[in-house]
């Protein structure tokens, strides 16, 4: 097995500053237990060291921006990075509180081997605004030592055929102990002792080891060196998208949701493309800070995966909204996916954009007007022209069959029908075909008989059904009932 191991040093830090919107590059502290635990690069210059409390950090640089350490905050966002990391081996495992640990043996050939695998993991951390630190070995423990160390293994050694060869003891020559998962007394016994190195440790006898730390130590340096086997669990992607920003102060007024909004719009855009699936619904969920919640639902017409669609059509929602005065957290839920699928080329390799762009618009003048204000045509399986269409949600259209795809045995139908048909003289119209025969309710006799003809909109038991000209130039459908009277019953386009 090959193992790669992805180690994000600033996890905690990092996951702090995503929840702020604006500058964020001066100097920030993670702290726990009122002792800094971890530093970005503006504190690391200003000599403000791990372990210092609060108060001598706050003395060297008095603005600096320090946040507490949230360990289930943590623990969600390294969920999320694993399920980033699924889309390049299935075997996928966490390594709390700061690392994942991927199989890739069988990825290399999909990715174009390990080094290209390698390079496209870290520039998708780094698009995700995490630092890390990158190695691969042939076992998880050693894989993790080598990354928390920072030795990444690329280069040459990036061939798996080389890391296959060197062995775990070679590999780990000089790593400090303080890299490996032995706990803290261990650790300060082996100091002692004048044991700082891995190599060192490994170079004594098991026998004496397990004697003076007992058979944990043992333990791990067997499933480090290959010697035992360390099986792991691998994550289950879920299967539906539901994610959260929790913000560490309240924020006022719709333009500054705009900001967890937009990281939660990419991150299911990721979500998306990594499963080849669109979204059709999305639902918003903004929890103030006392009171209840505001949901905002957004619909498309058709599967969407861009984050730039769903931010757009979300704000011009946002805007028709009423927000709470102060707000603590946004979450954002695909209540409806569906297998993304892009244009298809024609013969000269030309892609059709019109569809995309039809469903653009539908989903613009829904966001805008709201969802009842806007509707399709649709026919329906019944040959009577009153009957043969009716109004759909754009969105429940998608599969159905839009008036006007399929004419009825060639024949041609207006566009435009009027309510009721209008008594004409067919004197007045030049006839340019016709005539067609379209029996309009024979079934439903009873109700024609108890209604005049005006008011019988499409139940009448037989017209013939005429296309003609009319003085003024217009194209027009007449029909001709069996008492000879004659109706314009619509317009062609």
């Amino acid at each position: 097995m090959l193992w790669l191991a992805l180690y994000f040093p600033m996890l905690g830090l990092e996951e702090r500053l995503d929840t702020l919107d604006g500058d964020t590059t001066g100097p920030a502290v993670l702290v726990a237990d009122n002792r800094v635990v971890q530093v970005n690069e503006q504190a690391r210059r200003a000599e403000i060291a791990l372990g210092s409390t609060l108060a001598t950090a706050n003395s060297i640089v008095p603005e600096l921006n320090h946040f507490n350490r949230d360990p289930s905050a943590e623990e969600e966002r390294l969920g999320r990075l694993a399920e980033m990391a699924y889309r390049y081996t299935p075997k996928v495992s966490p390594a709390p509180p700061d690392a994942l640990l991927l199989e890739v043996r069988g990825s290399l050939r999909l990715f174009g081997g390990l080094k290209a695998l390698s390079v496209q993991l870290a520039d998708e951390c780094r698009r995700l605004g995490h630092e890390q630190s990158l190695a691969v070995a042939t076992t998880p423990l050693a894989a993790l030592m080598l990354a928390r160390s920072g030795m990444e293994t690329f280069g040459d050694e990036l061939d798996p055929s080389r890391v296959g060869e060197k062995s775990v003891r070679t590999a780990l020559r000089g790593v400090s102990l303080t890299h490996s998962d032995l706990p803290p007394r261990d650790l300060e016994r082996l100091a002692n002792m004048g044991i700082t190195r891995i190599d060192e440790l490994l170079r004594l006898p098991p026998g004496e080891l397990g004697k003076r730390f007992g058979l944990t130590l043992i333990d791990y340096l067997a499933r480090l060196t290959g010697r035992k086997s360390d099986p792991r669990a691998f994550i289950e992607p879920h299967e539906r998208f539901q994610s959260s920003v929790h913000l560490l102060e309240p924020v006022r007024g719709k333009d500054a949701l705009l900001f967890p909004m937009r990281k939660l719009a990419a991150e299911l855009a990721r979500w998306l493309a990594r499963r080849h699936f669109g979204a059709r619904l999305l639902t918003w969920t903004v929890k103030p800070l006392t009171g209840p919640a505001v949901v905002l639902t957004v619909e498309f017409a058709q599967p969407r995966r861009d984050d730039l669609s769903f931010l757009n059509l979300s704000r011009l929602k946002l805007d028709s909204a009423d927000m709470p005065g102060e707000v603590m957290s946004v979450s954002l839920r695909a209540d409806f996916v569906a297998p993304f699928t892009t244009a298809l080329a024609d013969l000269w390799g030309m892609t059709e954009h019109s569809t995309a762009t039809h469903a653009e618009l539908v989903d613009l003048l829904a966001a805008k007007l709201g969802a009842e204000a806007v509707r399709g045509l649709c026919s329906v399986d019944d040959h009577r022209p009153e009957q043969a269409w009716s109004t759909e949600h754009p969105v429940s259209q998608g599969a159905g069959r839009t008036v006007g795809s399929d004419l009825a045995l060639g024949y041609s139908r207006p566009m435009w029908l009027l309510d009721l048909p209008k008594p004409i003289d067919a004197k007045l119209y030049e006839m340019v075909s016709g005539p067609e025969r379209i029996e309009t309710g024979w079934w439903e006799r009873e109700f024609a008989a108890r209604n005049p003809p005006e008011k019988r909109n499409g139940y009448a038991v037989a017209r013939d059904y005429y296309v003609a000209y009319s003085k003024h130039g217009a194209k027009c459908w007449l029909y001709r009932e069996q008492n000879e009277r004659w109706f314009l019953h619509g317009y062609f386009s």
